[in-house]
């Protein structure tokens, strides 16, 4: 049996379970309904054919990223596959001070990982919470500390649950989910939120745009983004104008970082 960090090098890894055997902490908004509040005038940004992706979303308890204010970094990002800047209002599930760059299941469920690029300290975090939620997974479900095919004395919690949980029915899988979603309900409070918004923190002012998870959002304004790189740019104007956007409003690359 190969291991399971193996497993998930060969795979697609969006799976919830995959998510889950990992330790990420779930955001979704019914775990984080405590924290729902009404927000107005927050942004997301897409390309066109995400737009209309976005407009099938509208009303439904699924979280897209938005951010309330721009930076230096995220207007440089735009250069890749960005069109469209969208205002929207809805609930958020959750606000962090930073971007924490959450990862999106196939589900559409959002997830905070232990191996993220934003922050170490973040990182660090995640990770103790998915220690403490795996050790309960691996007594509630009885895993054996034996994974086959390693030679190591004392396997890491996630490779346990991961070669567990990877070749078993979907029956299982989705008893191990809702169990792994249950436990996760009562450790995620105000307290963990506070200390992730506390390790986003950074002395590099260029990174300073926020990321609020928002649902049951409805969209109230949409903009072309103009790029900075004319090939870009142009690429956009031609997708606008099949898409019969061409009347739509224009903001240039540069002024999404001083939303």
């Amino acid at each position: 049996m190969i291991t399971f960090l193996e497993y998930v090098n060969i795979r697609s890894h969006n799976k919830e379970w995959q998510f889950a055997a990992d330790g990420f902490i779930p955001l979704s908004p019914s775990i984080l309904k405590k924290f729902e509040k009404d927000v107005k005038g927050v942004y997301h940004i897409t390309d066109i054919k995400g737009l209309q992706k976005l407009a099938r979303l509208q009303g439904k308890r699924v979280d897209i990223a938005t951010f309330s204010k721009g930076s230096k970094a995220l207007s440089r990002g735009l250069l890749r596959s960005a069109e469209i800047l969208v205002t929207l209002d809805g609930k958020s599930s959750i606000d962090f001070v930073n971007d924490i760059a959450t990862k999106v299941d196939r589900n559409g469920i959002r997830w905070l990982s232990s191996h993220g690029s934003i922050s170490q300290k973040v990182n660090d975090i995640v990770f103790a919470f998915g220690q403490k939620i795996l050790k309960k997974v691996v007594s509630n479900f009885k895993i054996s500390e034996e994974v086959p095919g390693s030679s190591t004395r004392t396997v890491p919690l996630h490779i346990r649950v991961g070669n567990w949980i990877h070749d078993k029915d979907g029956k299982t899988k989705r008893k191990f989910i809702k169990y792994y979603h249950t436990e996760a309900k009562k450790l995620i409070n105000k307290q963990l939120i506070d200390k992730i918004n506390k390790a986003t923190g950074t002395d590099y002012i260029q990174f300073k745009h926020n990321e609020i998870l928002l649902h049951n959002f409805k969209i109230v304004n949409s903009k072309l983004i103009r790029s900075s790189d004319p090939d870009k740019a142009e690429k956009m104007w031609k997708n606008a104008e099949k898409a019969g956007m061409t009347k739509f409003d224009v903001i240039d690359q540069s002024e999404v970082a001083k939303l």
